[in-house]
C-alpha cells in the first residue's frame, strides 16, 4: 500500500474531527450572552420600551441565535405588564448574508409567546412608540421566510377612562401558526400598505366578547395593524361554523368585520 493511500484517509479523518470540534466547541468559546446588555440597550432605544432577555446563545449547526425569556414591557402610560413575552426564540441566520455583514433571518420559531394588546382611551396602543418612527433603517431586517408559533396566546383589551385595566374583548389560547414572508417592520409601521405575512393558524380556544369558538382552523393574513382570518372553520355552541373575521387596529378605536 502506498504512502498516499494511507495519508489521504488520515487527513480526511483529521479534517472531520476538526470540523466536529469547531461545531461543538466554537459556540462555547463565542459567548454571545456577554453582549446581552448591548442587545437590550439597542432594542430599548429603537422601541422606546423596556426590554428583558434572560439568555443569549449561539449554535453553528445550523447558524442560529437562541433567546430565552424575552419580554417587552408596557410604556409608562399603561398599567404595569408586558406587550409581549416569549419563553424561547430560535432564529436561524443566513451564512451568506453574514459574510457580507448583513443579518438575514431564514426562519424564526417562537415558543409560548404571550401577546397583550392594550388600547388607551386617547388612542395609542401599548405596542406603539410615538417618539420613534419605525423604519427599515431602525431594524435592518428584511422579510423572514418562515415563522412558526408554538403554544401562543393573544389577549386584547381597552383601558378604562381612569387608565385602569379594562375588559378583555378578544383572546385566543394555545395558538399554533406557520407563516411565510413575515415583515416585522411593516406590521407595526402605520404607513405600510403591503402584505406583511400570510399562512395558517390554529387555536384551541378563541373568544370575542360573548362569542366563543373552539378548535379554530383558518388562513391568516397580516398587514399594517390589520389581521385577517379567512376560510375559518371552528366548533361553536355544539355545532360547527365557517366564515371570516378581520381586525383593524389602525384607527383610534379598534374595529372588526365578520361573516359566518
Amino acid at each position: 500500500m502506498s504512502i498516499r493511500h494511507v495519508t489521504v484517509p488520515i487527513l480526511v479523518g483529521i479534517a472531520a474531527i476538526l470540523l466536529l470540534t469547531l461545531i461543538f466547541v466554537v459556540p462555547g468559546l463565542i459567548n454571545v450572552d456577554h453582549y446581552r446588555p448591548q442587545v437590550i440597550s439597542y432594542l430599548q432605544e429603537k422601541t422606546g420600551k423596556q426590554v428583558e432577555i434572560g439568555k443569549l446563545a449561539l449554535t453553528l449547526f445550523p447558524v442560529a441565535i437562541h433567546i430565552d425569556h424575552f419580554g417587552v414591557k408596557n410604556p409608562p402610560i399603561f398599567p404595569s405588564g408586558y406587550v409581549i413575552q416569549v419563553a424561547r426564540i430560535d432564529a436561524e441566520l443566513s451564512v451568506g448574508a453574514l459574510l457580507h455583514r448583513q443579518v438575514v433571518i431564514k426562519s424564526l420559531v417562537l415558543e409560548e409567546p404571550v401577546l397583550n394588546l392594550t388600547s388607551d382611551p386617547d388612542g395609542p396602543w401599548n405596542f406603539e412608540n410615538p417618539q420613534s418612527a419605525v423604519s427599515a433603517k431602525a431594524f435592518p431586517i428584511g422579510p423572514i421566510s418562515s415563522v412558526k408559533i408554538k403554544r401562543g396566546m393573544v389577549i386584547a383589551s381597552n383601558l378604562l377612562p381612569s387608565d385602569a385595566a379594562g375588559p378583555v374583548f378578544f383572546e385566543a389560547h394555545e395558538i399554533s401558526s406557520e407563516l411565510e414572508q413575515v415583515n416585522l417592520v411593516g406590521i407595526i409601521n402605520p404607513s405600510s400598505s403591503s402584505m406583511d405575512g400570510q399562512g395558517s393558524l390554529k387555536a384551541d380556544l378563541l373568544r370575542f366578547g360573548a362569542v366563543e369558538v373552539r378548535n379554530l382552523d383558518s388562513k391568516l393574513r397580516l398587514e399594517s395593524r390589520q389581521v385577517f382570518f379567512t376560510d375559518v372553520k371552528a366548533e361553536a355552541y355544539g355545532g360547527s361554523a365557517v366564515g371570516g373575521l378581520s381586525f383593524d387596529l389602525s384607527a383610534k378605536n379598534a374595529s372588526f368585520k365578520t361573516n359566518a
